[in-house]
């Protein structure tokens, strides 16, 4: 059960890193953008980080391989569909409304980890 832990505070961590503190300005500004590098440059950070923890928690290479690109997938989904809302919805003048759908992202990243530890467990050699 202690893998469990392990596992979610470094996904966490890694999450926290990718988003917050090694995310330039040119993967932020790009994440609506199908044509622009940015967005998939920062859904690949994350899948790589993923994979680190992952291997990390002695998962195997080949589930990891699957979980990275299934995370890189579904990450940039949720960034392009958050992008895409924000831009309809006139954030910039409803506070309310930037913090809600902030929260709704970074709430179905988590729930991602979810996944990828019912995943990853599932897969563990016994």
């Amino acid at each position: 059960m202690p893998l469990v832990f392990a596992m979610f505070a470094g996904l966490l961590l890694k999450h926290f890193l990718a988003d917050y503190v090694f995310q330039p300005k040119w993967m932020l500004s790009a994440k609506g953008r199908l044509d622009a590098p940015g967005g998939y440059a920062h859904a690949g950070l994350h899948a790589l980080g993923s994979g680190i923890v992952l291997i990390a928690c002695g998962i195997g290479a080949a589930t990891v391989a699957a979980i990275m690109v299934g995370e890189a997938v579904v990450h940039y989904a949720i960034d392009y569909a958050k992008d895409r809302i924000t831009l309809r919805t006139d954030t910039k003048h409803n506070p309310k409304r930037y913090w809600l759908l902030h929260g709704l992202d970074q709430f179905a990243h988590q729930m991602t980890y979810v996944a990828i530890a019912w995943i990853a467990f599932a897969h563990l050699p016994a």
